[in-house]
């Protein structure tokens, strides 16, 4: 993705409320589920943790690794994923 294309997704996810939050837990499975069900419905997916920023940057890259998402920009608590819808 290149960092024009970041930019964009950026400037859509602020409009958006966060679909996902991950509580003090982390990333359980029904999190983990319910984050590839909003991914599916849309390719931009805004996430808010319970955590501080040192736990969100670990739990966030380990959401988009195990999506096949890309993290593409944060605010405080608030982290945006993106991941291409499949053609069909």
């Amino acid at each position: 993705m290149t960092s024009a294309e970041k930019a964009a997704c950026r400037s859509k996810a602020q409009t958006l409320k966060p679909a996902v939050h991950i509580g003090k837990d982390g990333i359980t499975p029904a999190v983990f589920k319910e984050f590839e069900i909003a991914l599916r419905r849309t390719e931009l997916v805004k996430v808010r943790f319970a955590e501080g920023r040192e736990t969100l940057r670990t739990q966030s890259a380990e959401l988009a690794a195990a999506a096949g998402a890309e993290c593409v920009g944060g605010v405080g608590r608030v982290a945006s994923f993106f991941r291409a819808k499949p053609a069909k």
